[in-house]
């Protein structure tokens, strides 16, 4: 009795087996390169080489993961916490123009890696573009919006139950961000070493804030808060005073900080994330902003006015409340980390001296 032959099983396409990241770029270059329209120079070649090592760096070093599992949300991350320059102690942002460059690139490479089959999506996509304009770097919020802004900076009134030292934190940054116009990247930078205040010191090389001393009648308030603070322009290395509100807003953060189970040496950073596992990154510190202010003034404004209203506008509000009070342009330079009256061209506009208030050294 013959028996049947039995079907043949259909072949399963293979899967392209997938490139290492400097495989993919060098694949991409290649095809660049041979181009007869629009072929990329080897000095551009060079360039993007460089970017693409700095995302995938950023990938494993941040987020654990190969160039192939990115996702949209990685790669805002990435563009928000960009340094055009040079690295100095953690994250200096970088311009709208530089993101835009850098977003442009890692999609037509993800785009190639679509387009060779080893990936399905390319996660260089819309809500991975930080795309404000070059106007919204110079958003200011007017006097009125700025009182109420201010005013708003207070203590929770119900604190999270489970991490109340949140709130607190929060108050520090946002008193920083609002009246000594610190940037992200400075926030971010920021180490328990770079405070200065007497009620600071150390025991056995470990941080400790000393009780504050009873304050005899008529000897005036505590004394301030200075932070050092340092960046990649020779501008930004300076020690600022803070207003009696920020140092009051520091020194209550400093008292939290000391009972949670954190490292408190110099070298540690002063502000630290709801995981308490390192640095606040400069998207976290764009959503505590962005709350605040959408918060305070949502009800007047509409979403996409205040989308994009984060540290930035925070910081240009606060030094257009310093030229308001009249003070000398080379003093509001020195104090924001700026070299040259050119920063403050765009800001100038808003100005209007003749209603603001007087302002104390430090405070805005």
């Amino acid at each position: 009795m013959s028996t049947l032959p039995t079907p043949a099983t259909p072949a399963t396409p293979a899967t392209p087996a997938l490139p290492t990241a400097e495989g993919v770029f060098r694949a991409w270059a290649l095809e660049r390169a041979a181009q007869r329209k629009g072929a990329l120079s080897p000095r551009s070649l060079a360039s993007y080489h460089s970017l693409w090592t700095g995302w995938t760096e950023y990938l494993l070093s941040k987020q654990a993961l190969p160039w192939q599992q990115a996702r949209s949300v990685d790669v805002r991350a990435y563009l928000e916490a960009l340094n055009p320059r040079a690295q100095a102690r953690g994250l200096v942002l970088a311009s709208t123009v530089t993101q835009r460059r850098y977003y442009r690139v890692l999609k037509k490479i993800y785009a190639f890696a679509v387009a060779q089959g080893w990936l399905e999506d390319n996660p260089v996509d819309a809500g991975a573009s930080v795309s404000p304009t070059e106007q919204m770097d110079s958003l200011v919020f007017h006097a009125i919006d700025w009182d109420a802004l201010l005013q708003a900076v207070a203590p929770a009134v119900d604190p999270p139950p489970e991490q109340p030292w949140l709130a607190v934190r929060d108050q520090a940054i946002l008193r920083l961000m609002m009246q000594s116009a610190l940037t992200v990247a400075e926030l971010a930078g920021l180490d328990m070493g770079d405070v200065q205040h007497p009620r600071l010191g150390s025991a056995r090389g470990v941080g400790e804030l000393w009780p504050a001393p009873e304050t005899a009648p008529g000897a005036g308030g505590p004394q301030a808060v200075m932070l050092d603070l340092s960046g990649a322009r020779a501008a930004q290395e300076r020690r600022i005073t803070l207003s009696e509100e920020a140092s009051t807003a520091v020194l209550a953060w400093l008292t939290v900080r000391a009972t949670l189970a954190l490292p408190q040496d110099a070298a540690t950073p002063l502000f630290v994330s709801r995981k308490k596992a390192g640095r606040l990154t400069p998207r976290a510190l764009f959503h505590l902003a962005n709350r605040h202010v959408s918060a305070t003034l949502g009800p007047r404004y509409p979403h996409t006015v205040l989308a994009h209203a984060g540290p930035m506008t925070l910081r240009n509000s606060c030094i257009v409340r310093w030229l308001d009070a009249g003070l000398p342009e080379e003093d509001v330079l020195a104090r924001a980390g700026l070299r040259e009256s050119q920063a403050l061209l765009r800001l100038r506009k808003h100005v209007h001296a003749a209603e603001a208030p007087d302002l104390q050294d430090g405070q805005a």
